[in-house]
């Protein structure tokens, strides 16, 4: 395996894992730090904070330079989880974190490519594979986080991510110096054409609404559930909806680029899914939210590296940087605002799976205009 990728899959999985550190105990830290736990949410926050602020930025940059920069986010990323060890108050926690969510947009969009260049015979492979180290960082702090806590308290808790950080990064950089560079400057296409491709606001809609209902799931089902009595499942429906998720971005992706259906794919898979949570608006029983949110997992998470594939697939490598950063723009912007208005639902658990369903919907309608792959060629 290639050392650059190899390094580069240990640093996103330590990315997201330091992203999610102290959520698992955010009041056992909170006291151990002296601060409100107010003040341990907010280092969650950064990330999607500095993602919204650097994606389109970090995406320009990638394609003007893409070693300097890609390795500039994997440098950011070993600073905030391996400076994290050497604690001595909440600010200095802080500061780490803001390293970390510096280089988090520089890592992700540079995943469509790093794996260009490395291979794009290999390409959806390669990207499904980052994807699912991104997905597993953040699971495996949420899973872990509390037993580290309790067996070694904060200095324990810290440890993985920066050892997995250290590790990664020590490898990338054995491995990112012959990794090959844009072969032409990048300033004459400008990211003026990315905007002014339709496909690409689409796709992020798709991707905000679609994807990032899952993001939703995990944040609100509980409350919504409680109102039917069933708030003590929440947590488990939501991990295995991700961990079905997981499977199918093992083995979907590729599946689907090989036979040119991406388009087909989106088309079908999301009128699946907004019949789900419709079923579940009617219907709240334990065994058919188990049922159907995994299923509606296993469909739906694939989508985000087939969107990420499809920017490989017809986008030059010089502008992919800025086409990823336009589209997790676009999608950052639907999935932050159904974060703020789901809270408006879940006084009732079927208003809530009607408000999934509703967005689930309207990404079904982005869907028709999506380009037929099948039909499309190179960006022009």
């Amino acid at each position: 395996m290639n050392l650059a990728f190899l390094g580069f899959i240990l640093i996103t999985f330590a990315s997201q894992s330091i992203w999610v550190t102290f959520s698992p105990v955010v009041t056992n830290v909170a006291k151990e730090l002296g601060v409100p736990s107010e003040f341990i949410g907010y280092l969650a926050v950064l990330y999607p904070l500095f993602f919204l602020l650097l994606t389109v930025p970090s995406g320009i940059l990638l394609d003007k330079k893409f070693r300097f920069w890609i390795s500039f986010g994997a440098f950011m990323t070993f600073l905030g989880g391996f400076g994290r060890i050497f604690y001595r108050n909440y600010g200095w926690i802080f500061i780490c974190q803001l390293f970390a969510a510096l280089g988090q947009p520089f890592l992700l969009n540079g995943f469509v490519p790093f794996s260009s260049r490395l291979s794009d015979n290999k390409r959806t492979i390669l990207i499904s594979i980052l994807v699912l180290s991104m997905y597993l960082g953040a699971i495996s702090a949420l899973v872990s986080g509390y037993y580290l806590y309790m067996l070694g308290g904060l200095e324990l808790l810290v440890l993985p991510s920066a050892a997995v950080s250290a590790l990664g990064f020590s490898i990338f950089l054995l491995g990112i110096l012959n990794f090959p560079e844009n072969r032409r400057e990048t300033h004459s296409l400008g990211f003026g054409k990315v905007v002014k491709r339709r496909d690409l606001w689409l796709l992020g809609c798709i991707l905000g609404l679609g994807v990032a209902s899952f993001d939703n799931l995990a944040t609100w089902l509980q409350p919504a559930l409680e109102n039917v009595k069933l708030g003590e499942i929440a947590g488990s429906a939501a991990a295995i909806a991700i961990l079905s998720g997981l499977i199918g971005i093992s083995v979907i992706p590729d599946m689907i680029s090989r036979r040119s259906m991406r388009t087909t794919y989106i088309r079908l898979v999301i009128p699946i899914v907004t019949f789900f949570f419709t079923v579940l608006a009617a219907v709240q029983d334990r065994i058919l939210i188990f049922s159907l949110l995994s299923i509606s997992g296993l469909l739906m998470l694939p989508v985000y590296p087939i969107i990420m594939d499809w920017i490989g697939k017809f986008y030059e490598k010089e502008i992919q940087g800025s086409a990823t950063g336009f589209v997790g723009l676009v999608s950052r912007v639907f999935s932050v605002s159904m974060m703020f208005l789901a809270p408006l639902f879940i006084k009732s658990a079927s208003m809530y799976f009607s408000f999934l369903a509703i967005i689930v919907s309207i990404a079904l309608v982005a869907s028709i205009f999506v380009p037929n792959d099948r039909s499309m060629g190179p960006l022009p």
